[in-house]
């Protein structure tokens, strides 16, 4: 029997995330399911609209600082008292609610792209039929949309499982509101299963692949490769080892699948950036490759076929004084012991010049009286002598690495000094290659395996501060540290409410949504 596709284009995919109307997050209508009794061919231009949809939504998981809102409990995060910023602020002292309006959007954008995952991986097992393509051809296209489903679905539920715990796992097509939250060992089974998926249909380098197709080759810099499933299945597995799952047979797992990837760097392409390059816009606007990217989301606010599909994070982070949001910026205490050097130099904004750089305002005389990060700060057209201009606009083309090579090295060096119980030559390499590109000294050997493992982990601490993908707060959650990171919280920031607890791990995720437990009551 012949079906039809009936998908949406990118634009309306973006448009769709402004969320004009609050929508359940199984029946948000972002699939391009194929509907069965009609005679319309399933071509590959068919699914690459398809994925082309999906893209958007994943570019929607990562627009706004709103979608880590929950990271800004971490020890290096903070923000200002009561105001606009109450969202925010909620998190930051351990008194959130599930009626928090940004928590709702980090839930819905990853759940859109779960549902848009599972149109494809079980749509397109259906007669895949195009007259301008081999047969072997069209094998190798399914295989690498396939490839993406799974990566990209595996990645939306380790950001929801890291964020909220326990949550429904979907993986057909069907809606189900009385799905019960599964169990952690499930999803994580789940992320891995995908992830091994992913590893085998995806190619190692988009560019050496001879039948791409049109669209797959102008987009193929924005596409996971074999070497991405590897390196997120690394991270994974190292997330395995903590809590909550807490299996220390992981290490060697995420050590073997991290080794592989740094084995082959020069194959996949990736390597560290220099500090003066790693968040410099040059080497992070759309279609430009960062060899630190392992996998990137893309931004282009000024695409005709989307509209204004910007990233907010720019704006959102930035001191007033700049013309920015006051949204986030460091706690007191994690700036003050952030090691000197150039790493600290390109991470904070720690003072804002203007008058072709004649006045100077330091962070003590900014609104906030905090430093801000810089990571996402510095897009086209800011003026280092009059950043007191503002940008162009309060969007920006800012691309957001999800995975960093920088992530990889050190998974590495903490899984296989854990798993060995002491490191190894290439544990202390992969360890100082971050620590010199920082401009800091080389470990000192002979360290035994957890004592080198807590100094991989401060490393980690300095190298992913901020509101990254690969956040701070994941790591005080995984080695159970909240409370005692939190401990150190300076008294001239905001008091805290509430009191995390690392035996009871108290305030260790995010409350679902108020409106998804109304809508299914098991997730209560």
């Amino acid at each position: 029997m012949k079906k039809s596709i009936i998908y949406f284009s990118l634009a309306v995919m973006v448009i769709s995330l402004n969320y004009s109307c609050k929508k359940d997050f199984l029946d948000s209508k972002h699939d391009g399911l194929p509907v069965p009794g009609t005679d319309y061919p399933i071509t590959v231009q068919n699914f690459e609209s398809l994925t082309t949809a999906l893209y958007g939504l994943v570019s929607a998981e990562y627009i706004e600082s709103g979608d880590f809102v929950a990271c800004d409990a971490g020890d290096d995060v903070t923000t200002s008292p009561g105001g606009g910023k109450i969202g925010y602020l909620e998190f930051d002292i351990f008194s959130a609610h599930d009626n928090n309006a940004l928590i709702w959007k980090a839930w819905d954008t990853r759940y859109a792209v779960i549902k848009q995952s599972n149109d494809i991986i079980n749509s397109i097992n259906l007669q895949l039929a195009d007259p301008n393509y081999t047969e072997e051809a069209l094998q190798h296209f399914k295989n690498r949309t396939l490839g993406q489903a799974y990566f990209l679905r595996a990645l939306a539920y380790f950001d929801l499982v890291r964020t909220f715990g326990q949550v429904p796992l979907i993986t057909k097509v069907e809606v189900n509101y009385t799905e019960p939250k599964a169990e952690f060992k499930d999803i994580y089974d789940t992320i891995i299963s995908d992830l091994k998926n992913a590893e085998t249909l995806l190619p190692p380098v988009y560019g050496a692949v001879s039948d791409l197709t049109s669209v797959e080759k102008n987009t193929a810099y924005a596409r996971p490769s074999s070497g991405s499933a590897k390196s997120l299945m690394a991270s994974v597995y190292l997330t395995m080892a903590g809590y909550p799952l807490k299996d220390p047979s992981n290490y060697a797992l995420a050590a073997a699948k991290a080794k592989e990837v740094i084995d082959n760097e020069a194959a996949y392409g990736y390597q560290l950036m220099p500090e003066n390059q790693l968040w410099s816009w040059q080497y992070n606007s759309a279609a430009i490759s960062n060899a630190e990217g392992v996998f990137t989301t893309f931004f282009n606010r000024y695409s005709p076929a989307t509209g204004y599909n910007g990233n907010e994070i720019t704006s959102s982070q930035s001191p007033s004084e700049m013309g920015g949001w006051n949204d986030y910026f460091a706690e007191l205490n994690f700036y003050n012991e952030f090691p000197a050097g150039i790493r600290k130099d390109v991470t904070f904004i720690s003072a804002v010049v203007s008058n072709n750089g004649k006045v100077i305002t330091p962070w003590q005389n900014f609104t906030t009286k905090h430093p801000h990060y810089a990571k996402y700060a510095w897009a086209e057209g800011l003026d280092s002598l009059n950043m007191d201009k503002g940008f162009g606009d309060w969007w920006s083309d800012r691309t957001v690495p999800v995975i960093r090579y920088a992530e990889v090295l050190l998974v590495y060096a903490e899984a296989q000094a854990m798993a060995d119980g002491s490191p190894n030559a290439l544990a202390y390499k992969s360890l100082n290659r971050v620590r010199e590109r920082a401009g800091e000294e080389d470990m000192k050997t002979g360290l035994s395996g957890t004592i080198f493992r807590d100094s991989v982990i401060n490393e980690r601490k300095w190298e992913f501060a901020g509101i990254e993908p690969n956040a701070r707060w994941f790591d005080e959650v995984r080695t159970e540290t909240v409370a005692s990171s939190t401990a150190k919280r300076s008294p001239n920031d905001v008091p805290l409410v509430g009191k995390p607890d690392d035996v009871t791990h108290t305030f260790y995720f995010a409350p679902i949504p108020a409106s998804e437990k109304q809508l299914n009551p098991n997730l209560q």
